[in-house]
């Protein structure tokens, strides 16, 4: 018998002592990073806050320690590399941190929040290096994951499961009828909400299907393959899930799969989804990659100046502070002088002020404006509401877009969301929505008002509100919402509420200057 010879055997991923470089930037880092938590606290806990109230993002909660194991597996290759303080770090790192002020000046929180996760990598790339960040290039990524955005997706998601499911009916011969997200058998009526867009699912299958492709596959066309997959199957099996929910309801005459049973269905129905997605997805499985220590004297081994490395991270500690010191300043801002909100008791046309007994007890929903006002006019048997609500500064929890403002709330007691579209009209478009309850249908004409420039589009309104604010310091706005009974003919109706805007527009002006 022959003794192996140890010298054969090559080690594929030892572990370098730490260096030099390692010992001053690697402190550092953990410094400006702690220094980047409290000084935008606000940013990071705004997040946290919705992974705790919301079922459809309650997955950010697992999103950091799932970044801090994944980075952790590629020790062995964080130590093979010396970090390498990078200008081009500090360059996106104020890119990052411009994206948040612009976000913060026009009030979009989702941005924000994206520029303060944008802004790690960054302070990686600035103080590490690009090679260190290449390292744990997907795991940085994975972080993404963690802000609560998609919400954008609930109204296309909603009307394609609608779409699915009444497609599939009619297929298999029901009668059905539809108006909207609403439609109704002969056995029920039924409508997809929020929580029947399938969101959830497919957020979660989004960050389960990333971690899957990355401890899965080395290729980053079958990681993309998945991640691809793993948005599109959800999508899909929601259509299924919706329309399986009205069979079983349909056939047991509406004794099951409605209440909880809807729910409870709907996440067994998903969890079988992702097992077939996830077990499919595994024949393609592949061996991670070893971490191959670089050769003597490399670039990734090259020894830095400390006084580099303290001189980044001065730069970098100083393009943290930059942003919160101009918001400080924007803040002493006074609110400007209110406005009456005077409206003329005779727009013309024969249109009266109506002080009578109130079309609806129905009003659409503003946070915190700082002038609000509803009036009704009458003309004949043509009634019409003007509801106006100004913010003379955007601010949290008053702004003009805000995801507390709407119509309805999703689910409501009395008022059903038949629809609602952007429609163009003159001399500006507007949002037209459609509500309906067991008394009366109403159809809604809105739009925003920033400074003088009239938008349906929310974040067009945004981007209006910073340029004014950056500008001239200015963000006052307001919303107009005009509501009147629909007609049989809508197009009766909408033609009544573009002919009353006409008459009105010119007069709002001077209502809402103080």
């Amino acid at each position: 018998m022959s003794m192996l010879n140890p010298a054969s055997f090559t080690p594929v991923a030892e572990m370098r002592p730490v260096n030099g470089a390692w010992r001053s930037a690697g402190p550092l880092f953990v410094l400006l990073l702690a220094v980047m938590l409290v000084l935008y606290w606000d940013t990071a806990r705004s997040m946290a806050e919705i992974w705790l109230r919301s079922e459809t993002f309650a997955h950010g909660l697992l999103v950091v320690p799932i970044f801090t194991w994944l980075v952790w597996r590629k020790r062995v290759a964080l130590s093979n590399v010396s970090p390498q303080p990078c200008l081009w770090g500090l360059a996106a790192l104020a890119l990052s941190l411009a994206g948040w002020l612009a976000a913060e000046v026009a009030g979009v929180q989702v941005v924000r929040q994206l520029a303060f996760v944008a802004s790690i990598p960054a302070l990686i790339i600035a103080v590490l290096g690009w090679r260190i960040a290449w390292v744990i290039a997907y795991p940085l990524a994975f972080l993404f994951l963690g802000v609560p955005m998609g919400e954008n997706l609930m109204l296309p998601l909603m009307n394609f499961t609608a779409d699915f499911t009444v497609g599939a009916l009619q297929l298999l011969n029901f009668p059905v009828y539809r108006e909207g997200t609403f439609f109704e058998l002969p056995s029920g009526s039924w409508s997809v909400v929020e929580a029947c867009s399938g969101l959830r699912y497919l957020i979660s299958s989004v960050t389960v299907g990333a971690l899957f492709a990355y401890v899965s596959y080395r290729s980053i066309w079958r990681r993309a393959a998945f991640i691809v997959a793993s948005f599109v199957v959800p999508v899909i099996a929601n259509g299924f899930r919706a329309l399986m929910i009205v069979l079983l309801a349909h056939y047991s005459d509406m004794k099951i799969a409605t209440g909880v049973d809807h729910i409870i269905y709907g996440w067994v129905f998903f969890g079988v989804i992702m097992l077939l997605l996830f077990w499919v997805g595994s024949f393609w499985q592949e061996r991670e990659a070893e971490d191959v220590p670089p050769e003597a004297g490399s670039a990734a081994w090259r020894p830095v100046s400390t006084l580099r490395t303290a001189a980044v991270g001065i730069a970098a500690a100083a393009l943290l502070a930059g942003p919160l010191l101009y918001v400080a300043q924007l803040a002493q801002r006074p609110l400007p002088p209110l406005p009456g909100l005077a409206l003329p008791v005779e727009p013309g046309a024969g249109w009266t002020l109506d002080e009578g007994a109130a079309l609806t007890d129905w009003r659409p929903t503003f946070q915190n404006p700082d002038r609000e006002t509803t009036l009704q006019y009458r003309r004949n048997d043509e009634v019409i509401v003007v509801h106006l609500a100004w913010y003379g500064r955007q601010r949290q929890d008053a702004e003009l877009i805000n995801s507390g403002n709407y119509m309805i709330e999703q689910e409501h007691d009395v008022w059903s969301n038949v629809g609602e579209r952007i429609v163009s009209s003159s001399p500006h478009a507007l949002r037209e929505t459609e509500l309906r309850s067991s008394r009366l249908r109403l159809l809604i004409h809105d739009w925003y008002v920033v400074g003088d420039t009239p938008t349906a589009n929310g974040v067009i309104a945004k981007l209006l509100f910073a340029r004014n604010l950056l500008l001239t310091r200015d963000d006052a706005g307001y919303g107009v919402v005009l509501y009147t009974p629909q007609s049989e003919d809508r197009a009766k109706s909408r033609a009544l509420l573009r002919e009353f805007a006409a008459l009105l527009e010119p007069t709002i002006d001077e209502a809402v200057s103080p």
